[in-house]
């Protein structure tokens, strides 16, 4: 609670003032003067400190029982200004007038005050007419106290010529008290649904108190024997510093936990039905005992009367009991219908979430990233202000999914999400739009900023990737696209960061491009289509760049690089359409005919007397997976009539990687059949060095990444070296791919490279010009 400091410093309070009061009036006896301005000094204290703390529940508490507060504040303030008004008369204005008997008014009053509080609380427990029912028993309590106190205590005094007894207010004090009583019991079987148990035996001790000491003045003063200082007089006090701190432990916020009723007991609920009826049965009863000798039918009339009242009693408790019942029944049907409320609602949120959340990553989705940049463009931004729309790629994941499986592909998902959440800031959305596709959402920025943005994003996701056993790298492509520049639309602006994309992947991968007009729109279902026709009409043909032996300068093979020729565009370079035909599967096709190819112009060349030329091809591991992958190679080299050892394979690391063992059997039954095989673009992949003992591998492609960064730093000469000087150790060939410049090739030379391959010495050419670079190095 959090005046509970507070209120321990009360109840102190409170036993200290009662003490003091008490040796006051024990001190000061034989002094009737100190007596009387002791007694009242100490009630005016009572009830100033009392009012205060009911008048702080008073203002705490909102709803229809704060009334219940004022009514009990008004009935200390009336017992104040009796006393007050007492103390005026008795010390200053010493008169037997009219001031004499008003205090008593007053005092009378406050009990008036109490009932009406209990009225309240008794309305705001139940309904109106529970609410009549119940004033109806105060008042037959109430009648009966007051016919036993006319015959046992008014009309004796009055027959001892006491007249004047009946202007006395302090008659009421019976009748009053015992409705009291008779509505604290009431008080006390129903308000555990207002107030706590600490507030309910506060204000009930109160209560009860306040009768006892109404009960003890009543007496000495029909005795005459009531002086200042009698022991009713601390109990007043007690009573009414009892009510007050009842105010300071009231919090209106604790209330609705009591609203739930347990069912009341039995004997209790039977006395409280029974306690009007009681005082109906005692009256009858007298009756009976003064008339019974007169007429004896006042015996039958009791009886009647007993019966029907404990008829009505029976009634009453069954009535109570149904509706403890039917309570019951509705508050496990409130509570059930809640359960399903609440139920209902997680749902609701859970398919919400669900919907405008990718289910892998947990990120915004597609939807959701429609919801936000329609929102991003509708809202008023400054003049030079736009909105960037970043859509990226992850290279070859396809490869990772087909050789590991999709539960690393998954976790790498997560993982590559995770960067992007680090990355973004404010006024910034990351989301996952669909396989292996991310989408950045940049409000109230710049196409300078965006770039910086993009520039961060590749650096980050660069980085080696840690999946269980594995190290991953994986690159991203990026497209940008900016708002208003082009397009108000999430599907233009997806677009034209598709188009921007596409010309990354056609340039290598692993960058970024902002859109522009002079980029071609390439529907991707449009350039599937173009593929299919390109493989029915032979659209495919193969261009080979030379592999040059370092140590001799001499050709020692070529690899067979794939050119598309559209009838309608010219040459095409893989890089705009093999990630396409990996993802629909028309790699296979595409694969097989290259194969075929390539064993065709093998066995062309070695009748042409080049017998120590090796071919070198790729295989997709879409291709390299496939069940019957050893089958057609088979067939394709008994069509042919080609020799697999003048034949290079060339396999990603991912291939190589796979987990289940099925291609490193395949490895090995294509080494027994005569291939060479060759690890292409190694270093890029799942840095698998401590791995490479264990394959059957005759060559090393060192990927061109590292060749072109050999003159801007130390590091990646420190990777190529130790790749060279690995691959000798383990009597492996290694050949660099993407050499450029004369400096490149004297430092693969001085460290020892077997072989290389690169503009420096050739870029790809088709077959004539390959025969004609072969013969003029044997002419």
């Amino acid at each position: 609670m959090a005046y509970l400091p507070y209120s321990r410093f009360s109840y102190s309070f409170i036993g200290l003032f009662i003490i003091a009061n008490v040796v006051w009036n024990l001190a000061f006896q034989p002094y009737h003067y100190l007596i009387d301005w002791g007694g009242v000094t100490f009630q005016v204290i009572a009830c100033l400190i009392s009012i205060l703390w009911l008048g702080f529940a008073f203002f705490k508490h909102t709803g229809e029982g704060k009334s219940f507060w004022l009514f009990l504040a008004l009935g200390v303030l009336s017992y104040l200004v009796g006393t007050l008004i007492w103390s005026i008369n008795e010390f200053v204005l010493q008169t037997d007038g009219v001031l004499r008997s008003l205090p008593s008014s007053f005092w009378v009053a406050q009990n008036g005050f109490y009932f009406i509080a209990l009225l309240v609380v008794m309305y705001k427990i139940k309904n109106y007419l529970l609410t009549i029912r119940s004033l109806l028993d105060l008042l037959i309590v109430m009648s009966a106290a007051f016919t036993f106190s006319w015959i046992f205590l008014i009309n004796p005094l009055v027959e001892q010529g006491k007249e004047n007894i009946l202007l006395s207010p302090e008659l009421l004090y019976p009748v009053l008290d015992l409705g009291m009583l008779v509505g604290t019991l009431s008080f006390f079987a129903a308000s555990s649904s207002i107030f706590s148990k600490q507030v309910r035996v506060l204000l009930i001790s109160g209560l009860v108190i306040q009768i006892i000491a109404d009960t003890i003045y009543t007496y000495l003063h029909v005795m005459n024997n009531y002086s200042v200082g009698s022991i009713n007089e601390p109990l007043w006090l007690f009573s009414i510093l009892l009510l007050g701190l009842s105010g300071v432990y009231h919090n209106p916020g604790e209330q609705e936990q009591f609203i739930v009723q347990q069912p009341k007991q039995t004997g209790s609920l039977l006395f409280k039905l029974s306690l009007p009826h009681l005082s109906v049965i005692l009256l009858a009863l007298y009756a009976v005992i003064l008339l019974y000798d007169v007429n004896p039918i006042a015996i039958g009339l009791f009886f009647c009367v007993l019966l029907v009242l404990l008829r009505q009693v029976v009634t009453l408790l069954e009535n109570e009991k149904l509706m403890q019942q039917l309570n019951g029944l509705n508050e496990a049907l409130e509570e059930k219908v809640k359960e399903r409320t609440d139920k209902l609602v997680e749902a609701v949120n859970s398919m919400e979430h669900l919907a405008f959340h990718d289910a892998i990553t947990g990120l915004p989705n597609r939807r959701f990233m429609e919801k936000r940049l329609s929102q991003a463009i509708s809202r008023p931004g400054k003049n030079h202000d736009k909105t960037a729309f970043l859509l990226l790629d992850l290279d070859r994941f396809k490869n990772i999914n087909d050789s590991l499986g999709h539960s690393y592909g998954d976790q790498l998902l997560k993982e590559v999400g995770s960067r992007l959440v680090a990355l973004a800031g404010k006024n910034e959305v990351v989301s996952r739009i669909g396989g292996d596709e991310y989408a950045l959402l940049i409000e109230n920025t710049t196409s300078e900023k965006a770039e910086e943005k993009a520039r961060l994003i590749l650096n980050s996701l660069r980085q080696t990737y840690r999946l269980n056993e594995f190290d991953l790298t994986v690159t991203p492509s990026i497209g940008i696209s900016l708002f208003p520049d082009h397009g108000n639309s999430m599907d233009e602006l997806l677009m034209k960061a598709d188009s921007a994309m596409y010309q990354v992947k056609a340039s290598g991968r692993n960058q970024y491009k902002v859109y522009n007009r002079s980029m071609k729109m390439k529907p991707i279902f449009h350039l599937e289509s173009a593929l299919k026709k390109g493989i029915e009409e032979d659209e495919f043909l193969l261009y080979f760049q030379p592999q040059i032996s370092l140590q001799t300068g001499r050709v020692e093979g070529a690899e067979a690089l794939l050119r598309w020729d559209r009838k309608d565009l010219g040459i095409i370079s893989p890089g705009e359409f093999i990630s396409l035909a990996e993802e629909t599967g028309l790699i296979l096709p595409i694969g097989e005919k290259v194969f075929r190819e390539v064993c065709r112009q093998s066995v062309a060349w070695q009748k042409r007397g080049f017998t120590s030329l090796r071919l070198a091809v790729n295989i997709s591991p879409l291709q390299f997976q496939q069940d019957h992958f050893i089958e057609l190679i088979s067939s394709i080299l008994k069509e042919t009539g080609a020799d697999p050892r003048q034949i290079e394979l060339e396999i990603t690391e991912s291939v190589a990687m796979e987990s289940g063992g099925k291609n490193r059997a395949k490895m090995s039954f294509l080494k027994k059949m005569g291939f060479q095989l060759a690890l292409d673009d190694f270093g890029t992949g799942y840095s698998s060095l401590q791995y490479l003992s264990q394959f059957q591998i005759d060559r090393l492609k060192i990927d061109r990444s590292f060749i072109s960064s050999l003159e801007k730093g130390e590091k990646d000469k420190t990777i190529v070296q130790l790749i060279v000087t690995m691959g000798k150790e383990l009597n492996v060939k290694v050949l660099a791919e993407g050499v450029e410049t004369e400096s490149q090739k004297a430092f693969l030379n001085k460290i020892g490279c077997d072989e290389m391959q690169g503009y420096l010495f050739s870029k790809p050419i088709n077959v004539q010009d390959f025969e004609q670079l072969l013969l003029s190095e044997t002419g």
